[in-house]
């Protein structure tokens, strides 16, 4: 792939994006020490405090709000498993933000870290050199990171949902915890590990072919 092939708009777009996350990630660990210290929006101020928004999952009781469809002959259908957010503003003194604010920089950080090693990788491509040995451990790297993320993501969301199930209530709502793990993006991490070995084998004869030759 040479230096006026699209490898070189990939590299330039993930050096950009590269930048963009790590500034994220810098202001996002800003904050949460801020609001640590200060504790951002608590509403001592005299204001509403900052609205935060968590995972929530849920059932609507058929007895208080009925689903039919007469036209069809339906009664008594039910709305199950529902997803959504809830969004609300923390008391005064709850320490909701930091937290919210420190998992949401180990996100990015994670993602920077995924961006860092697509970069290295497109840039052997740029260069004609993709079967170097460090890409099939750089692209390892990504499909770990791709898996771990979901699994992190997907006991966030189910750490939420029992928080929500816990503390919160609402008329004709029946909150529950359910895990939120998507296999697609799972497929995804052990595709990139086969990719992973498809670039080590390559490795492995471009080095044979260049001992013969």
């Amino acid at each position: 792939m040479r230096q006026t092939s699209i490898s070189s708009f990939l590299v330039i777009l993930l050096n950009v994006a590269w930048y963009i996350v790590a500034l994220a990630t810098v202001l996002t660990i800003g904050l949460a020490g801020i609001s640590a210290v200060h504790d951002i929006g608590d509403g001592r101020s005299g204001g509403h405090g900052t609205a935060i928004d968590i995972p929530v999952s849920f059932s609507v009781d058929a007895r208080v709000l009925p689903v039919s469809a007469p036209s069809l002959g339906i009664e008594g259908a039910q709305i199950e498993h529902v997803r959504g957010q809830l969004k609300f503003s923390p008391p005064p003194g709850a320490s909701f933000v930091a937290p919210a604010l420190l998992g949401l920089a180990i996100m990015l950080a994670l993602v920077l870290f995924v961006v860092g090693q697509l970069r290295a990788v497109i840039r052997t491509l740029r260069d004609g050199r993709p079967f170097v040995p460090a890409n099939a451990t750089r692209i390892r790297w990504i499909a770990f990171a791709v898996i771990a993320g979901e699994m992190a993501r997907a006991a966030v969301v189910y750490s939420s949902n029992s928080h929500v199930m816990t503390h919160f209530s609402a008329n004709g709502l029946r909150f529950d915890a359910r895990p939120d793990l998507n296999i697609l993006t799972i497929v995804h991490g052990l595709i990139i590990l086969a990719i992973a070995e498809v670039f080590r084998t390559g490795t492995r004869l471009d080095e044979d072919q260049s001992l013969t030759i």
